[in-house]
Protein backbone atom coordinates (compact mmCIF):
# COMPACT_ATOMS: atom_id res chain seq x y z
CA UNK A 1 0.00 0.00 0.00
CA UNK A 2 1.36 3.84 -1.08
CA UNK A 3 0.74 6.38 1.57
CA UNK A 4 -1.01 8.95 0.08
CA UNK A 5 0.94 12.12 -1.45
CA UNK A 6 1.76 15.84 -0.11
CA UNK A 7 0.30 17.93 -2.00
CA UNK A 8 0.60 21.52 -1.34
CA UNK A 9 0.25 25.00 -3.08
CA UNK A 10 2.66 27.85 -3.50
CA UNK A 11 2.89 31.23 -2.71
CA UNK A 12 4.63 33.13 -5.14
CA UNK A 13 7.84 35.28 -3.55
CA UNK A 14 7.39 38.32 -6.30
CA UNK A 15 4.14 39.16 -3.81
CA UNK A 16 5.13 38.08 -0.65
CA UNK A 17 5.25 41.76 0.69
CA UNK A 18 1.55 42.06 -0.78
CA UNK A 19 0.32 38.67 0.55
CA UNK A 20 1.50 40.10 4.06
CA UNK A 21 -0.45 43.05 3.42
CA UNK A 22 -3.50 41.38 2.39
CA UNK A 23 -3.39 39.19 5.73
CA UNK A 24 -2.52 41.81 8.07
CA UNK A 25 -4.88 45.32 6.76
CA UNK A 26 -7.24 43.79 4.38
CA UNK A 27 -8.85 41.21 6.29
CA UNK A 28 -7.66 38.00 5.12
CA UNK A 29 -6.92 35.58 8.08
CA UNK A 30 -5.11 33.17 5.97
CA UNK A 31 -2.54 32.53 3.61
CA UNK A 32 -4.86 30.22 1.96
CA UNK A 33 -7.95 32.84 1.83
CA UNK A 34 -5.42 35.52 -0.24
CA UNK A 35 -4.51 32.65 -2.81
CA UNK A 36 -8.39 31.66 -3.42
CA UNK A 37 -9.14 35.28 -3.76
CA UNK A 38 -6.83 35.94 -5.79
CA UNK A 39 -7.25 32.85 -7.85
CA UNK A 40 -10.64 33.74 -8.48
CA UNK A 41 -9.69 37.18 -9.24
CA UNK A 42 -6.91 35.85 -11.94
CA UNK A 43 -9.42 33.77 -13.43
CA UNK A 44 -12.11 36.39 -13.74
CA UNK A 45 -9.69 38.44 -15.65
CA UNK A 46 -8.37 36.03 -17.44
CA UNK A 47 -4.81 36.34 -15.69
CA UNK A 48 -2.74 33.39 -15.38
CA UNK A 49 0.85 33.58 -14.33
CA UNK A 50 3.34 30.71 -13.58
CA UNK A 51 4.87 30.52 -10.01
CA UNK A 52 9.04 30.65 -10.60
CA UNK A 53 10.09 31.13 -6.97
CA UNK A 54 8.18 30.02 -4.37
CA UNK A 55 7.81 32.04 -1.58
CA UNK A 56 7.84 30.39 2.29
CA UNK A 57 5.79 27.01 3.03
CA UNK A 58 3.88 26.02 0.78
CA UNK A 59 0.41 25.35 2.06
CA UNK A 60 -0.98 21.66 2.63
CA UNK A 61 -4.09 20.75 0.39
CA UNK A 62 -5.84 19.68 3.46
CA UNK A 63 -5.49 23.19 4.37
CA UNK A 64 -6.34 24.69 1.47
CA UNK A 65 -9.49 23.81 0.92
CA UNK A 66 -10.56 23.54 4.75
CA UNK A 67 -12.07 26.72 6.22
CA UNK A 68 -15.02 27.10 3.77
CA UNK A 69 -16.83 25.15 1.79
CA UNK A 70 -16.03 26.38 -1.61
CA UNK A 71 -12.32 26.41 -1.87
CA UNK A 72 -12.04 22.85 -3.28
CA UNK A 73 -15.21 23.40 -5.59
CA UNK A 74 -12.92 26.69 -6.90
CA UNK A 75 -9.63 24.99 -7.18
CA UNK A 76 -11.26 22.14 -9.79
CA UNK A 77 -14.28 24.60 -11.41
CA UNK A 78 -10.85 26.87 -12.67
CA UNK A 79 -8.88 23.22 -13.50
CA UNK A 80 -11.91 22.04 -15.85
CA UNK A 81 -12.47 25.51 -17.32
CA UNK A 82 -9.22 25.93 -18.69
CA UNK A 83 -8.44 22.53 -20.02
CA UNK A 84 -9.91 20.66 -22.46
CA UNK A 85 -9.04 16.90 -21.19
CA UNK A 86 -12.01 15.99 -18.87
CA UNK A 87 -9.67 13.65 -17.32
CA UNK A 88 -7.77 16.45 -15.89
CA UNK A 89 -10.46 15.70 -12.35
CA UNK A 90 -8.76 12.75 -11.81
CA UNK A 91 -7.42 12.01 -8.78
CA UNK A 92 -4.13 11.14 -9.97
CA UNK A 93 -4.17 14.67 -11.59
CA UNK A 94 -4.74 16.79 -8.28
CA UNK A 95 -0.95 18.53 -8.56
CA UNK A 96 -1.73 19.56 -12.14
CA UNK A 97 -5.33 21.10 -10.89
CA UNK A 98 -3.26 22.67 -8.16
CA UNK A 99 -0.50 24.28 -10.37
CA UNK A 100 -3.56 25.94 -12.84
CA UNK A 101 -4.92 27.13 -9.65
CA UNK A 102 -1.55 28.94 -8.14
CA UNK A 103 -0.80 30.34 -11.73
CA UNK A 104 -4.38 32.10 -11.33
CA UNK A 105 -3.94 33.21 -7.89
CA UNK A 106 -0.10 34.33 -9.13
CA UNK A 107 -2.25 36.20 -12.20
CA UNK A 108 -4.83 37.80 -9.59
CA UNK A 109 -1.82 38.85 -7.52
CA UNK A 110 -0.33 41.10 -10.11
CA UNK A 111 -4.07 42.89 -10.84
CA UNK A 112 -4.21 43.90 -7.04
CA UNK A 113 -0.97 44.80 -6.85
CA UNK A 114 -1.23 46.85 -10.63
CA UNK A 115 -4.49 48.50 -8.59
CA UNK A 116 -2.38 49.63 -5.91
CA UNK A 117 -0.01 51.25 -7.75
CA UNK A 118 -2.15 52.80 -10.39
CA UNK A 119 -5.31 53.92 -7.71
CA UNK A 120 -2.85 54.56 -5.05
CA UNK A 121 -4.56 53.13 -2.57
CA UNK A 122 -3.80 50.31 0.32
CA UNK A 123 -4.45 46.91 -0.57
CA UNK A 124 -7.66 46.93 1.74
CA UNK A 125 -9.42 49.51 0.05
CA UNK A 126 -8.22 47.91 -4.00
CA UNK A 127 -9.93 44.82 -2.44
CA UNK A 128 -12.87 46.66 -1.65
CA UNK A 129 -12.97 48.60 -4.38
CA UNK A 130 -12.59 44.68 -6.80
CA UNK A 131 -15.09 43.06 -4.55
CA UNK A 132 -17.79 46.12 -4.95
CA UNK A 133 -16.85 46.02 -9.06
CA UNK A 134 -17.49 42.06 -9.26
CA UNK A 135 -20.76 42.19 -7.47
CA UNK A 136 -22.20 45.10 -9.63
CA UNK A 137 -21.00 43.56 -12.47
CA UNK A 138 -22.78 40.60 -12.34
CA UNK A 139 -25.92 42.02 -11.64
CA UNK A 140 -26.84 38.38 -9.80
CA UNK A 141 -28.38 35.19 -10.52
CA UNK A 142 -30.89 35.45 -13.34
CA UNK A 143 -33.27 32.84 -14.04
CA UNK A 144 -32.97 30.56 -17.35
CA UNK A 145 -36.15 29.14 -19.47
CA UNK A 146 -36.04 25.31 -19.90
CA UNK A 147 -35.45 26.05 -23.83
CA UNK A 148 -32.40 28.23 -23.02
CA UNK A 149 -30.84 25.45 -20.75
CA UNK A 150 -31.51 22.72 -23.09
CA UNK A 151 -30.50 24.60 -26.44
CA UNK A 152 -26.68 24.88 -24.72
CA UNK A 153 -27.04 21.06 -24.44
CA UNK A 154 -26.17 19.02 -27.14
CA UNK A 155 -26.71 15.30 -27.55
Amino acid sequence: MTAPMDHRARRPAEHERLIHELRDDAGFGAYRDILIFAAALGFRNDRRKPVTKPAGDPIRYEVLISGSGYSEALINMIAVNVSDDPEIMDDARLEERIKIFEEYANGGLDCIQEQINVRHQTAALVVTDLVTEALSDSGGATAASVEELLSSTTW
